[in-house]
């Protein structure tokens, strides 16, 4: 019950301190992702201090902790298109609460299956986020490469692939159907 009374007392005091400093300085319109942050970053704080009972605390809090710091860089920016391919980090963030929970348990296959998570979630965001931001978002449809290059590059891909299609049916040799061998068949008697 102390730890628990420990958190909470924590959280109150952070927010007390972030609501202060926002109405200080007038940043209320860019800390709002604060309120999604916070229970993120409480509920890892459980989890590290309640030991292995609270342990897979760690999983929603690495979730909604990696939600509430991409609002907030996401509003420090002013691009919420980039929930397009933001997806993945959550991906991750779930991952890591995985890794997470398997160190503070000394389950080293979860912690793996973690990284592996957090692994995938990344190569996700990467590969989301280049293919939104190169011919998404950058306007890169109507530059040369996306009126001229892109769509050559896809025909030229096309084909290929129909060309190798026609050359494997070329060079494919049918088998001949052979009989299966019966020496073993014992028909007699």
């Amino acid at each position: 019950m102390r730890n628990r009374n420990q958190v909470i007392g924590i959280i109150l005091i952070v927010a007390g301190i972030l609501v202060l400093f926002g109405r200080m300085v007038g940043a209320a319109s860019i800390s709002w992702p604060l309120f999604v942050l916070l229970p993120g970053v409480a509920l890892l704080v459980w989890a590290f201090l309640g030991g292995e009972e609270t342990a897979t605390l760690a999983i929603p809090g690495s979730i909604v902790s990696t939600v509430g710091l991409i609002l907030f860089v996401q509003n420090l920016g002013g691009y919420f298109e980039s929930w397009a391919y933001a997806w993945g980090l959550i991906v991750s963030g779930a991952g890591f609460g995985i890794f997470l929970q398997g160190a503070l348990t000394a389950d080293h296959d979860r912690e793996r299956e973690g990284m592996r998570v957090v692994t995938v979630g990344l190569a996700l965001f990467a590969a989301f986020g280049a293919f939104f931001e190169f011919f998404i978002f950058d306007n890169w449809a109507g530059s040369w490469v996306g009126r001229w290059l892109l769509p050559l590059a896809l025909i030229a891909a096309g084909l290929v692939l129909w060309a190798r299609r026609g050359n494997d049916l070329e060079h494919h040799e049918p088998t001949p159907d052979v009989a299966p061998d019966r020496s073993d068949d014992r028909t007699g008697p």
